[in-house]
């Protein structure tokens, strides 16, 4: 076949030189240097003048049930010159391109050696007979290399004068191209591997850093930056503008450097808008489907921020995808300024598609979070508008209401041993006005209290006080406003069980009480059928007392005791009751953590409710501070 004369036997030296081979083409795993060595020892083996290795750029992906012809029908990418000696750049990228266009696909058609001795006359050779001639060489050998049945790449060997290859050495030959290209594909699989691994790490770190922030605008510039660094020397984001069919250009990234300067025109900058469907970016993010440009001419037909200055050589796009929808595209490219520059590649889709399905979870987290908090501060503005316009009224009335009981109480006291039941009524309304007004201030003050808890300014004042006569004088309060609303048909009766009578804690009197009195008004709210309300002063620890508040009452469900202290957060378990703010146990909470306590609950649906203050023991000194919610404190 190729083999003339066919009784020479191997040299000694040749068989050293395949021991030497096939122990380095199985002891390496980096492509370059297999095919280095390899480029040196074969010429010496075969006293061959040059040498080249031809390769797809890409391995064949094996198929669970495939087969070869799946195998040969994959597109493994563009054939490149991976190692020469000998040879020129011009000869090299003519052969590949030849091979390209004829060579690879008869061989993939009929894998075996190609044997030309004569490259200048010989008609297989059609459109290389010329370079040959210029390049100088006689004969050439080109060896199949395969890889799970599929033509990975050729080695092909020239000599300067005839020359022919024994049916040894054509064995031989074999044997050394099977075992070149499973070392070449070993190599390939596991640089592979290591980018895998090494993506995986990225991608990684990507996640850590969009997840660093909650603010949009910051997460957008991370994205755009770690796209940047990881793909194209340049990125963008467009987000679709919520209830339009409009996308944004929101934030741009770009290293490209030009005469030492970043010269890349921003997008964002020119703020020139996408509609959902047109163009190819408005196509991707209608229908999901990402895209690779990898032309300059039909990238400036394409892209609206295209500038031909630029010379974007590739650009990859994919959507934002996250909840089921798109909210955007996110856009890698290459800017050259003219300059040679390796383009993104088909594997750059799927690398950056996972960039952006992490990017698209931090960004939808970020401007849920926004909105959230711009809905909390519009609440807050409006409470605070509230509370403030509510405040004057209600000061008039209860002063209006003050002088109408002074004026009832000087008739009573003119008339007498003469009760009038009218008159009575009467004073006994203003005191029931009084107390609803009581009531009303006290919620306006909840109102006021929540903007100064979630910004850091509500400012308490520590004392050092006993506990015990204060519990007393509130529930002396408590039971006379609710014998003034209810009369003498009260069914709630109020137990004060003082374990540790001389108990002190360093606490806000104002603050102290407004805990108490919501707790209290809780338990006869939620004691529709009256009970004993029990107030248990104790000591918890050495340096903890608890002051607990029972009630034999409705009781608090399983589904609402976790949410039981949030803000605007009213039970289930007794709706018809459940009027009010929400706002008595989520400021009570504040007021508690304010003072380094703690309030807690512990109920059973049906059987009653209680609810434990905890406040650390005193500490005798003043002090005086703002309480912010996460805890912190400023000593003044």
């Amino acid at each position: 076949m190729l083999e003339s004369p066919d009784t020479i036997p191997l040299r000694p030296e040749q068989v050293e030189a395949l021991l030497t081979i096939s122990t380095m083409l199985n002891s390496d795993l980096n492509v370059g240097r297999v095919l280095r060595d390899l480029m040196v020892h074969i010429c010496s083996l075969f006293r061959a003048n040059r040498a080249a290795v031809f390769l797809r750029e890409k391995l064949p992906i094996a198929a669970e049930s495939g087969g070869l012809n799946d195998a040969r029908k994959q597109d493994i990418g563009r054939v490149v010159c991976a190692a020469s000696t000998g040879l020129t750049d011009a000869y090299l990228a003519t052969l590949a391109a030849y091979y390209e266009k004829n060579e690879f696909i008869r061989l993939q058609a009929n894998p075996g050696p190609v044997f030309i001795a004569d490259a200048v006359h010989d008609r297989r050779l059609n459109g290389l007979r010329n370079v040959n001639q210029r390049e100088g060489f006689q004969t050439m050998l080109t060896l199949p290399l395969l890889h799970q049945d599929a033509l990975i790449g050729t080695l092909v060997l020239y000599h300067n004068k005839e020359h022919y290859y024994t049916t040894q050495e054509n064995r031989l030959l074999n044997v050394i191209a099977n075992q070149a290209a499973t070392a070449i594909a070993n190599a390939r699989l596991f640089d592979l591997a290591l980018t895998r691994e090494r993506e995986a790490a990225q991608l990684a770190d990507a996640s850590r850093v969009f997840s660093g922030s909650l603010k949009t605008s910051e997460v957008l510039n991370r994205v755009v930056r770690v796209v940047g660094e990881m793909i194209g020397n340049s990125a963008l984001t467009y987000i679709i503008q919520e209830g339009t069919e409009d996308a944004y250009p929101v934030a741009f990234y770009s290293k490209a450097v030009y005469d030492g300067q970043i010269k890349a025109t921003s997008p964002v900058k020119l703020g020139q808008p996408i509609e959902v469907g047109d163009g190819v970016i408005g196509k991707a993010m209608q229908s999901g489907v990402p895209f690779l440009i990898q032309d300059s001419s039909e990238i400036l037909k394409a892209i609206p921020f295209a500038n031909a200055v630029d010379a974007i050589n590739s650009i990859v796009c994919v959507p934002l995808k996250t909840r089921g929808r798109i909210i955007g595209a996110l856009l890698s490219y290459h800017v050259t300024y003219g300059k040679p520059h390796k383009k993104l590649e088909e594997e750059h889709l799927g690398l950056l598609q996972s960039l952006a399905d992490r990017a698209a979870v931090a960004i939808e987290n970020a401007r849920m979070y926004d909105a959230e908090k711009r809905e909390k501060r519009v609440k807050d503005e409006f409470l605070t508008l509230v509370s403030h316009e509510l405040n004057t009224p209600v000061t008039n009335i209860k002063g209006f209401n003050h002088i109408l009981s002074k004026k009832l109480d000087e008739v009573i006291t003119r008339m007498g041993e003469q009760p009038n039941r009218t008159v009575e009524s009467l004073r006994h309304y203003t005191d029931v006005i009084g107390s609803q007004v009581d009531r009303l201030q006290s919620l306006i003050g909840d109102l006021a209290k929540i903007p100064l808890i979630e910004s850091g300014q509500l400012e308490l004042n520590l004392e050092t006080v006993e506990i015990l006569p204060l519990l007393q004088a509130v529930l002396q309060q408590t039971q006379k406003a609710l014998k003034t609303s209810r009369g003498s048909q009260t069914l709630h009766q109020f137990e004060l069980v003082a374990r540790q009578p001389e108990l002190k804690a360093a606490i806000d009197r104002e603050a102290f009480v407004r805990i108490l009195e919501t707790l209290l008004s809780n338990a006869v709210k939620f004691s529709p059928k009256g009970g004993t309300v029990r107030v248990e002063l104790s000591e918890s620890s050495a340096k903890t007392i608890k002051i607990s508040v029972a009630d034999q009452g409705i009781g608090i469900s399983a589904e609402d005791i976790p949410h039981i202290f949030e803000r605007f957060y009213k039970a289930s378990s007794y709706p018809s009751r459940a009027n009010g703010l929400g706002l008595g146990l989520y400021i009570s909470q504040s007021l508690a953590e304010a003072m380094n306590g703690k309030l807690q609950v512990n109920s059973t649906e049906g059987k009653g409710s209680t609810f434990t203050l905890r406040l650390p023991r005193a500490v005798e000194q003043v002090s005086s501070y703002f309480f912010t919610p996460d805890n912190s404190e400023t000593n003044k």
